[in-house]
């Protein structure tokens, strides 16, 4: 258990909290991000005076870039974490692996999230 405890320069870049809390909370934010402005754009009739229903594709795309950049993050916390090591103790590298696994779940539920949420307008009128 000597790994566990032993961190170098790259672990410590890639195991702080600032990169585990991002991955974490990068999904979150970019799905507020894209319901926000989405909504925005369509109650102000912006997007019916303009014709340019192309802007809400543009925000999810913003968003959906925001969440993969939150995945990557947290995969290469859990790159830096063992496969064998559990996801329940104290140890740096355990809470670790853990924040990255839980980072890359929320990233893929709110990607599904921003994309679902993108569907309608392009299926229903939204100046109707």
């Amino acid at each position: 258990m000597g790994a566990t405890t032993h961190l170098d320069a790259a672990d410590l870049r890639w195991l702080s909290p600032l990169p585990l809390w991002s991955g974490i909370l990068a999904g979150p934010i970019a799905w507020a991000f894209d319901l926000g402005v989405s909504y925005a754009l369509a109650n102000t009739n912006w997007i019916c005076n303009t014709q340019r229903k192309d802007v809400l594709f543009w925000v999810m795309l913003v968003s959906i870039a925001i969440v993969a950049a939150g995945a990557v993050v947290s995969w290469n916390a859990l790159r830096r974490t063992t496969k064998d090591e559990p996801t329940d103790g104290g140890a740096p590298r355990q809470r670790a692996r853990f924040m990255a696994l839980l980072g890359l779940a929320s990233s893929a539920l709110f990607a599904v999230t921003i994309v679902a949420s993108a569907i309608p307008p392009w299926i229903l009128d939204a100046c109707q």
